[in-house]
């Protein structure tokens, strides 16, 4: 029930009239997903096309994981044919990217490429109709979709496509700079707290309208004007329905531990397998398969089908299919009553049954992030190939994030090297001074005179790159002393490092 949100729904509305884009922002259980959820139900109802996607606490270090949402479910339904259409001219630059055939290119070149393939994929898929891309959670977006985001709100002009995107602006986990540049040109909502009016229409509205005036301005004062905390205080059955509890200063907790207590009892009446299974849908993420789920937690589909028909119907899940949490705020409250122990149990075996599935690289390495380092190689091999692939992506963060788990796991003494080498280069391009560190750290190790060599010009690039240019040529120099004449090729490479460097060198 949207009480209190007509202005909201007027810009939605006129967000479908004309196009372009509308972020709403707000604290958690304020209404922004019931918005877009609105928002989405009006543009379906008008024959639009809609994509949509949330963003996730666990896939922030996943690059274009947001895209990926979007994008791949509707693109798995196509004919052939209605994919040819959709890839067509400009688009074919995203089309390996998001139909499974993952390459491995250079940064830079893939950085520019896959936003503008993306972004004529959307006018495409737009045709002759009109399209609705929807993110919620957005501020749990990876930092590459939301430049995304960013180059396509600057570009709507023109396009039958309207863009509506919900996030918490105090918690965004994605570059500042890229929200800014989505919000710089978005129309931006705020919905507020009810008013204790407001709130008395939603109490009587689920409890009667014979409700006292005194009870509903004591459930709005326990739920502090937040709607969804609100309505988890009318979902039933818990002590803050007593009038002793509701009307009793200080006879309530704060709102998320009421939350927390009652999403606990609502999963209590079910059978006890469904705590195993709301905490294993939890790990996974709102739209996950439920196979995925259920081979998680060792159950066979059909029991886990009965159990999410279940978390359903006590309002724990909003969906079944694909599994949806009511709330992010309940999914929340799920996973905090997993122990560290079930978490990281869940998170490997997660891992493992999407690599099974030939999932992306960078969604396996989501849940290897959260488990323990225990010098697995299997481990070790899927960090790295997600971390080359977000490089690919142009997101050298992520893949530095990656590369740094991958370090801890930690690599065995011989691939310790290599793995230095993949850090210092995404680090050197996100702009961060620890890449001399890790490439330091990696001449260190290596005893090979030509092996050493190599490195050390990766040495000097890396100082060259953050304009240490004496340090360069100290490295170059030192290098070309040790290679002697063992190498013509690396030496003539050092030389022409050194030329270059040696230029910004006053010596």
């Amino acid at each position: 029930m949207l009480v209190a949100r007509e202005l909201e729904l007027a810009a939605l509305d006129e967000l479908l009239d004309t196009g372009g884009i509308v972020v709403i922002e707000g604290g958690p259980g304020l209404g922004k997903t019931a918005l877009v959820e609105e928002c989405v139900a009006r543009a379906r109802r008008g024959g639009w096309r809609t994509l949509r996607a949330q963003g996730s606490e666990l896939e922030v270090g996943f690059s274009f994981g947001v895209v990926r949402q979007l994008f791949e479910r509707d693109l798995a339904s196509m004919t052939e044919a209605d994919r040819g259409r959709a890839f067509a001219g400009p688009a074919a630059l995203a089309g390996d990217f998001l139909i499974g055939r993952d390459r491995v290119v250079d940064a830079h070149d893939t950085s520019f490429a896959l936003l503008h393939g993306l972004y004529w994929l959307t006018a495409n898929l737009a045709g002759d109709g009109s399209l609705l891309v929807a993110v919620d959670d957005a501020h749990w977006a990876d930092s590459v979709s939301m430049r995304w985001l960013g180059y396509l709100a600057r570009r709507l002009e023109g396009l039958s496509v309207a863009v509506v995107v919900a996030m918490r602006p105090s918690e965004v986990a994605a570059s500042d700079r890229f929200v800014s540049a989505i919000t710089s040109v978005a129309s931006v909502l705020r919905p507020g707290l009810l008013d204790v009016a407001a709130a008395a229409a939603v109490v009587r509205n689920v409890l009667g309208s014979r409700v006292s005036d005194a009870r509903c301005a004591a459930l709005w004062r326990a739920s502090g004007g937040n709607p969804f905390y609100l309505g988890e205080l009318l979902r039933g059955g818990s002590r803050a329905m007593q009038h002793d509890a509701i009307e009793r200063p200080g006879g309530l907790e704060r709102p998320t531990d009421v939350v927390t207590r009652h999403v606990a009892t609502r999963i209590r009446r079910l059978d006890p397998g469904a705590a195993l299974l709301a905490g294993a849908l939890a790990i996974l993420g709102d739209g996950c398969e439920l196979r995925h789920a259920a081979a998680v937690t060792g159950m066979d589909l059909d029991t886990a089908s009965q159990l999410a028909a279940g978390l359903v119907d006590v309002e724990v899940l909003g969906a079944s299919d694909p599994p949806r949490f009511l709330h992010p705020i309940v999914r929340a409250a799920v996973e905090s009553s997993l122990s560290a122990d079930e978490r990281r149990r869940f998170h490997r075996a997660a891992a493992t049954e999407l690599a099974a599935d030939r999932a992306a690289p960078g969604q396996v390495a989501a849940h290897l992030m959260r488990v323990s380092p225990a010098a697995d190689a299997w481990v070790l091999g899927c960090l790295r190939t997600a971390a080359r692939l977000a490089m690919a992506s142009g997101a050298p963060v992520e893949a530095s994030e990656l590369l740094r788990r991958a370090l801890a796991e930690p690599p065995a003494p011989q691939e310790r090297v290599e793995v230095l080498r993949e850090l210092a280069a995404a680090d050197v391009t996100a702009g961060r001074a620890s890449a001399v560190d890790w490439v330091e750290e990696a001449l260190s190790l290596t005893a090979d005179q030509r092996a050493r060599a190599a490195i050390a010009h990766e040495v000097a690039q890396t100082y060259a790159a953050l304009f240490r240019w004496v340090e360069a040529v100290d490295v170059t120099d030192r290098a070309l002393v040790e290679i002697g004449d063992r190498d013509a090729a690396l030496s003539a490479l050092l030389e022409a490092e050194l030329v270059v460097d040696g230029m910004h060198d006053a010596r």
